[in-house]
């Protein structure tokens, strides 16, 4: 008798992606062929978006944020603050230039600190994986300037929101610290870090920061062609239509739907159709900036690669983060009310690259390594 074995739940659902994977991209290749036109253009613009903001605004902070780490700042740096990071998220001192770099530069700028710390041996890989949930964060750039003065038409409601954002981030990882042990000061001071002469580092640095330019670029031109593609053959538009027939869901109108998938793939086109959709503005702006969506978790993905970490944690943790932005947002904007000039008649995101918090961060990094120049 032939004896069979049951498939395991895991190989299952193995298959089971590799089915909705193989169908979704065949999907997606019939609608380029059949409206190449929409997948052009979402490709230009995608393109548009890396040459005027993604790539002048990230490869400074990620040539610098590398350049700081390869040389040993972050590890001198951050006995300062071991006292302070290990007993709010249990962390080493050399979480804090990440923590702040990622606060400040942007999305993906938090993910590569934070794996070439790992690399170079300041953090273990689980310490790592524990910074990953939130470390990786907007910049005030985008917040307080496109969101806030480009799309509201009010800086002070975009600071509001960047506040907001930052507050939630810091109490999940108060959050996830609360049951992890607490380093201890033998274990750090065995903890072997590798360092670079500044010839090499910047080299390293340089070389690394545009090989992850390429990549993060991919995927902003990837989805933005992809949900051009969505959105101009009018699939979404259609399908968005049949909720409001279900009872309880007369509301969920096909703006709505539009809406949650655009920010579900992208966090810029999210953000400016929920400024027109009208809905609950400043609540579903806050939520998908905290989802920071599709294409930042695939470039925290490339950013991590070949290090162990792992973005599952970072992607768990939104749904926490954007519960308790929403909170934060309800709350400041309760107690320091705003006026927010015509919603209905805000412009397309754009980001300005002369703005204070931008140059801040910049500064920092740039304190950080005189710094080190001065005590080694």
């Amino acid at each position: 008798m032939i004896k069979t074995t049951p498939k395991q739940p895991a190989h299952i659902a193995g298959r089971l992606s590799a089915f909705l994977l193989t169908s979704g991209a065949s999907f997606l290749l019939l609608l380029l062929l059949f409206s190449p036109q929409a997948g052009l253009d979402g490709a230009r613009t995608g393109l548009l978006l890396c040459a005027e903001v993604v790539i002048p605004t990230l490869f400074p902070f990620l040539v610098l944020s590398s350049f700081v780490i390869h040389l040993g700042v972050a590890e001198r740096f951050g006995r300062l603050f071991t006292r302070l990071t290990a007993a709010l998220f249990k962390l080493p001192g050399a979480s804090a230039p990440a923590l702040v770099l990622g606060i400040l530069g942007g999305y993906p700028v938090g993910a590569r600190a934070c794996a070439e710390l790992v690399e170079t041996g300041a953090l273990t890989r689980a310490e790592g994986n524990r910074l990953l949930t939130f470390c990786i964060n907007s910049s005030p750039a985008y917040i307080i300037g496109a969101v806030g003065a480009g799309l509201l038409h009010s800086a002070q409601a975009g600071a509001l929101l960047y506040v907001a954002h930052i507050l939630s981030s810091l109490l999940v990882g108060l959050l996830l610290g609360v049951r992890s042990p607490r380093p201890s000061a033998s274990a750090l001071a065995r903890r072997p870090v590798t360092h670079m002469h500044a010839s090499g580092a910047l080299v390293t640095s340089v070389t690394g920061a545009a090989t992850g330019m390429l990549g993060i670029s991919g995927f902003v031109v990837f989805f933005s062609a992809l949900s051009s593609l969505l959105f101009s053959t009018g699939l979404v538009e259609s399908a968005a239509r049949l909720p409001a027939f279900l009872p309880g869901l007369h509301w969920f109108d096909a703006g709505t739907a539009q809406t949650l998938l655009k920010g579900f793939l992208e966090v810029s086109g999210g953000c400016s159709m929920a400024v027109h959709n009208g809905q609950f503005v400043l609540e579903v702006l806050s939520a998908f900036l905290s989802w920071s969506g599709l294409s930042v978790v695939f470039q925290v993905l490339f950013a991590v690669r070949g290090t162990g970490l792992s973005a599952r944690g970072y992607v768990a943790s939104r749904p926490l983060h954007m519960l308790f932005s929403v909170l934060f947002t309800v709350l400041l904007f309760s107690l320091f009310p705003v006026a927010i000039p015509a919603l209905a008649g805000a412009t397309q995101v754009t980001l300005s690259m002369h703005n204070a918090p931008a140059s801040a961060a910049l500064l920092f990094a740039c304190a950080l390594l005189l710094l080190t120049r001065a005590t080694v």
